[in-house]
């Protein structure tokens, strides 16, 4: 029988598909090499889907192909109830006004932003890993308030400083071996809790800090950041309203996506108009500056890695002091297990015989829509309707079929993606599984409320009709040109939505002013709601906007009404499909937790109902 002679040039052997490392797989993808190892790094190695989805978004970046390299900073942050103080202050004084210390989260700075190319990335998080020895963990860190004419901030006591020092130092020994240059803070270190404000603040800055004791208990860990390079002597902001560009030299804007705006840039516009650079794709151009908010520059950054630096097992020792809560919490029952808004843990404890709970007479069940197209997918108009009007579905997260209308109509009043029709349905499940009992609907007149409205009743298998009130819109400061063109009930009808043709509206449509500052889009709201209960019996289901959540309970419940840069500042932790409850006792109208859990994926953050509180 016939050998096979050897081959001079045998086919290197391959590497199998499931021992590949992100950026091999990213490699066979027919991505170029810089271009992958940026991705990872811009995303903190967290997939290959996460860097291919990065890449694809900043194809149009200038800086895609440059040898720019990203900043890298370690940080020791507080964990528990320590930082949830901390969150609290950090709210409350930014009403005072932006001051430096808003642009971070609440951190000690163990080595300042240092440079280092995007291939070191992983080395990078291993050396942060292997510096940290056991024997130095200690139960608690230990600050000191200071407060100055232009400082203010927390410092670690010696007995604890040493050992941060000693990790900040090992750490750069570590990364110099790899030829990075990095410095680590060797003086005294310390949490900063105020600092660049005007000398008008200090007296209520102060008293705030005063009252700030660090005494929680707390966990503490190290987290490597990284930020985009641009980002320095930059402000952040976040979007809050799309955009879509009229000018070829506008930035496309996107709900979530972060701007780097050029410092001073805010003060200096004379129109309303600055330049920036969107986060989410690199690319730069004029932006209205009213449809973004300043954020914390750290917001827009990326966590690589955290490693924990203490061993606090204890989370809520008796003998701690815990700060009074400034709002009463809820009434709960002995089997609720909440927090309250300031986030200290309620103890469960039997009730008096005398304070059995009420069966409640009434609940009002409150949701946010679903995904929108519009905010998904920007421009999709023009992209999804040919010449002859014809609807052509571009995307399976693009609507099957959209009810039949004026075409430009659906510019301002945008109708659900398939994922916002799939929350939908999964929220009215859970209603039914949860033995929820709906008696009246109602809905804001934006298609993408109805429809919202339409898949819950279809999950909780209800076939109550729908009430569209026009008084459930938003906040028209949002509508700059006009209240939008919504489809009357007959078309709705038409378009198969189980829509009351009978129903009067509280608030009609012409009825709706042109303008309204925020205290009147809240007292709108109050006012529709408390003639909604009136008009009615039975639990309550209405469907509307991020802003109404907190805008038709606020009052309701003994509340003020907040602020315009609260209303927006709520509005942004209000996730599609988030849901409250507002419950009827013997003290009224009160806050509550769905009985259902929340739905987060990713792009949509979990929703916490306390923040509305």
């Amino acid at each position: 029988m016939a050998t096979l002679p050897p081959r001079k040039n045998p086919t290197p052997t391959k590497i199998s598909k499931q021992h590949l490392t992100p950026l091999q797989t990213l490699l066979q993808l027919g991505f170029p090499k810089h271009r992958a190892e940026r991705a990872l790094a811009a995303t903190g190695y967290r997939g290959v889907q996460l860097a291919s989805d990065w890449l694809l978004a900043h194809v149009r970046d200038p800086t895609l192909d440059s040898d720019t390299q990203r900043q890298y900073v370690l940080y020791a942050c507080p964990t528990g109830l320590l930082a949830e103080q901390l969150e609290q202050f950090w709210s409350e004084s930014k009403f005072l006004g932006w001051n430096g210390a808003h642009s971070f989260i609440p951190h000690i700075t163990l080595v300042s932003f240092f440079s280092a190319p995007d291939e070191f990335t992983e080395e990078l998080v291993n050396a942060l890993e292997s510096v940290i020895h056991q024997d130095e963990l200690h139960e608690r860190i230990e600050l000191e308030t200071y407060i100055s004419p232009n400082f203010m901030g927390l410092f670690v006591k010696d007995i604890n400083a040493e050992g941060l020092k000693n990790i900040a130092v090992r750490y750069v020994n570590k990364i110099t071996a790899l030829g990075i240059t990095a410095e680590p803070q060797i003086k005294s270190l310390h949490l900063t809790l105020a600092y660049q404000f005007p000398s008008n603040l200090f007296s209520p800055l102060g008293l705030m800090v005063e009252k700030l004791k660090p005494i929680a208990p707390a966990n503490w860990e190290l987290r490597l950041y990284s930020r985009d390079s641009r980002l320095q002597n930059l402000h952040v902001h976040k979007v809050t309203h799309a955009h879509v560009p009229r000018e070829h030299d506008e930035l496309e804007l996107r709900v979530g996506d972060y701007i780097y705006v050029p410092e001073g840039a805010c003060g200096a516009s004379t129109d309303g108009w600055v330049e920036g650079i969107s986060w989410l794709t690199g690319i730069s151009g004029h932006l209205p500056l009213n449809h973004t908010k300043r954020t914390a520059e750290s917001d827009s950054w990326t966590l690589h890695t955290t490693v924990s630096i203490t061993d606090n097992k204890r989370e809520s020792p008796e003998e701690e002091e815990i700060p009074k809560v400034r709002r009463p919490p809820p009434v709960l029952s002995p089997s609720d297990s909440v927090d309250t808004p300031d986030g200290i843990p309620i103890a469960d404890e039997p009730m008096a015989a005398s304070e059995a709970p009420q069966t409640p007479s009434r609940e009002i069940f409150i949701c946010r829509h679903g995904e929108r197209v519009d905010f998904t997918f920007g421009t999709w108009i023009p992209y999804c309707f040919e010449s002859s009007g014809c609807y052509v579905r571009r995307d399976l997260n693009m609507p099957k079929e959209i009810p039949s209308r004026n075409i430009q109509d659906f510019q301002n009043d945008s109708p659900l993606t398939t994922v916002g029709e799939m929350q939908a349905s999964l929220v009215g499940e859970a209603m039914k599984s949860s033995s929820i009992k709906i008696d009246v609907a109602f809905t804001s007149p934006s298609l993408r409320c109805v429809q919202t409205l339409t898949h819950i009743l279809k999950g909780l298998e209800s076939d109550i009709p729908i009430k569209v009130e026009p008084g459930l819109i938003e906040w028209l400061a949002w509508y700059p040109n006009g209240i939008p063109v919504w489809m009357t009930s007959e078309e709705l009808i038409k378009a198969g939505f189980n829509v009351d043709p009978d129903y009067n509206p509280i608030i009609k449509a012409k009825e709706l002013p042109p303008k309204e500052n925020a205290a009147q889009y809240y007292e709108r709201s109050y006012e529709l709601i408390k003639k909604i209960i009136k008009s009615t019996v039975g639990n309550i289901l209405i469907v509307a906007h991020a802003a109404s959540l907190a805008a038709c309970t606020r009052q309701l419940t003994g509340g003020k009404i907040p602020s315009a840069a609260e209303v927006t500042r709520l509005v942004q932790r209000v996730p599609y499909l988030a849901c409250l409850t507002a419950r009827q006792g013997i003290d009224g109208w009160q806050l509550h937790p769905p009985p259902f859990p929340p739905i987060t994926h990713t792009s949509n953050s979990r929703f916490d109902w306390k923040v509305l509180m």
